[in-house]
């Protein structure tokens, strides 16, 4: 069975496809650039992508959008994770978090589709804090400064079989690859 998956993010679909495939599920891969919109919850952004995406390729497809919330900022950024990382950066996200609490969540949406329907969603969320210095292993945006509930490591000092095991994006897709796989939906 193929699914086609719809990111500008090579890294995001290349953790996804491995995840696939133990599914026997065949990911193909589409850096069609979607228009972001602005929502409050990352469900309703994967949703809008998902239907802005089957407009133009007219195929069953998947989108993603992961954001991170902070407790003590009425969980910010959280949809717009991506925007204030690019803002402020890590070092912006651990001045704002001086003094706070440091809990914070991952969550993830991807958002189904095929040409006639409305998108269905799969989340998942992880759990954890923020670090008060960013790991001296620099990787993908917040991996640097987020540590799972149930380890000491932040993700960017994990291998990518470690992460996996906490992995908010792993949540929802395998939700997602169980449902396919046993509606046979296609």
């Amino acid at each position: 069975m193929d699914v086609l998956f719809v990111t500008g993010n090579r890294n995001k679909f290349d953790e996804v496809k491995l995840m696939a495939e133990k599914h026997g599920i065949n990911l193909l891969w589409s850096d069609l650039d979607v228009v972001e919109h602005k929502y409050d919850s990352v469900k309703e952004v994967s949703m809008a992508k998902a239907l802005s995406a089957v407009k133009i390729l007219n195929k069953p497809l998947i989108v993603e959008d992961t954001g991170i919330f902070f407790k003590d900022f009425n969980n910010f950024p959280g949809a717009n994770a991506k925007v204030v990382f690019s803002g402020i950066g890590v070092d912006g996200i651990l001045k704002i978090l001086e003094g706070k609490n440091r809990e914070a969540t991952f969550v993830t949406s991807f958002a189904f589709i095929k040409p006639g329907m409305q998108p269905l969603t799969f989340m998942g969320e992880c759990s954890g804090k923020i670090t008060e210095k960013p790991s001296k292993v620099i990787d993908f945006a917040y991996d640097t400064i987020f540590i799972p509930d149930g380890d000491s490591r932040t993700f960017s000092e994990m291998s990518k079989e470690e992460k996996e095991k906490y992995s908010h994006r792993k949540k929802a897709v395998e939700s997602f690859f169980t449902w396919f796989r046993e509606t046979k939906n296609i």
